[in-house]
């Protein structure tokens, strides 16, 4: 046993070190050389009938090309987009534009534009969230929608309201709204809750529920009194989350998501809903975007290593898609230096989640010639001071590379 407690307290503090170099090893090399690029932006146009986009070279540096790599610069891929960029237009005394037979002024523009931005780590049990939400008073004589005095949450038996001022459960409001949910055959509790809990919006659709059961509800309060509308939207969808986005255009409420990642607009007509065929899409790990112009809808997802574009028209039909590939600035060089310096890395944040989650990542191929080469040195250092290799030792470097030489030398056996 006395032998034994050493080897365990040694050991357990070069595992430590290993995790810690990990993390901070790779971040300061990062800092150093590595060179971010943003997101490039992908678009279908009007004109062209192609896919354009702009892609980061970093350093304020981008590319302006389209899906056959013909090259634009800034005023020319503006020019392709008249229905993002009609202000220039504006300023230029060059509204209305004619596209595709039609003829634009800034109304028809304005009014048939819509955007809808669905992050992976803003979706629900993606992020920590507080079951406390606002349900706004809708009241026509009003113009500007105050924020309610109180929030309401879920439980195994209603829907209760709490006024937040003096942190007291409002018996009339819980009554009356769980009486009126009851009514319509609402099954407690909520497991889906969809609603924007800002009254920076140009109206209020209130929430989208969805019950134990499966079964939709939209339910809004109007002068104080609960408004509830069974929506009829198919039980047995696997539902993940909805997310509501009240527009003039009053085409549809927002959006129903699938833990498979099925995407559906809840329509203005009847709650019908409205399939949007993205290939790919998985809500766990990739954001969703949604740009609507007068002619096209288009969806555009992200990945890691990829940006895919889907080209729709005002039917919702697909017409085309496209897969970008990010663009790495990066040199070669350094990115082989970094993998064979760093074999994994321990990283605490992932930009599809909200709250810290703790992953390795995993270098390339030139990882495996790093630890061949902190092999190397651990054993033609150890054979220079004319010992013996310690196969343990050994081991550890074998699994960890840098890590593990740097961890074994630091922290003696004595």
């Amino acid at each position: 046993m006395n032998q034994l407690l050493p080897f365990i307290s040694r050991y357990s503090a070069v595992i430590l070190a290993v995790l810690a170099l990990s993390y901070g090893l790779p971040a300061g090399f990062d800092k150093v050389f590595g060179q971010k690029a943003g997101n490039p932006l992908l678009f279908y146009s009007p004109l062209s009938e192609k896919f354009i986009y702009r892609e980061s070279l970093g350093g304020h540096r981008f590319n302006y090309l389209d899906e056959d790599g013909s090259r634009y610069d800034r005023p020319g891929f503006e020019a392709q987009l008249p229905f993002l960029y009609y202000k220039n237009l504006e300023k230029k005394k060059l509204l209305p534009v004619e596209v595709a037979g039609h003829r634009f002024d800034k109304q028809a523009i304005k009014a048939g534009k819509q955007g809808l931005e669905i992050k992976s780590r803003h979706l629900d049990g993606h992020h920590q969230q507080i079951e406390l939400y606002p349900l706004f008073n809708n009241d026509p004589e009003v113009s500007i929608m105050p924020f309610p005095e109180d929030v309401f949450r879920f439980t195994e038996k209603g829907m209760e309201f709490i006024n937040a001022d003096y942190n007291r459960i409002d018996q009339e409001l819980t009554s009356t709204f769980t009486r009126a949910l009851k009514e319509k055959g609402f099954v407690f509790p909520a497991t889906v809750i969809g609603g924007k809990t800002t009254n920076l919006k140009p109206f209020d659709e209130g929430f989208f529920i969805r019950d134990k059961s499966g079964q939709v509800f939209h339910l809004k309060r109007i002068l104080n009194q609960p408004a509830v509308s069974k929506t009829g939207i198919d039980p047995t969808l696997d539902i993940q989350d909805i997310i509501i986005s009240e527009n003039r255009r009053k085409e549809f409420y927002g959006t129903v998501i699938t833990r498979t990642g099925d995407l559906y607009l809840i329509s203005y007509d009847n709650y019908r809903l409205i399939p949007l065929a993205i290939e790919t899409y998985d809500p766990s790990q990739m954001d969703f975007k949604l740009l609507i112009n007068p002619l096209y809808a288009n969806a555009i997802i992200g990945t890691p290593v990829m940006v895919h574009g889907t080209a729709m028209d005002t039917s919702y039909k697909v017409l085309c898609n496209y897969d970008l590939q990010r663009l790495d600035p990066t040199p070669a060089i350094i990115g082989a230096a970094r993998d064979s310096l760093f074999p994994f890395q321990l990283c605490f944040e992932n930009p599809y989640r909200g709250q810290a989650a703790p992953n390795l990542l995993f270098g390339g191929s030139w990882s495996l010639v790093g630890i061949i080469i902190a092999g190397c040195c651990f054993v033609l250092f150890t054979k220079r001071k004319k010992q013996v290799v310690n196969k343990g030792e050994l081991a550890v470097i074998l699994v960890t590379g840098l890590y593990g030489l740097l961890a074994i030398s630091l922290i003696k056996k004595e």
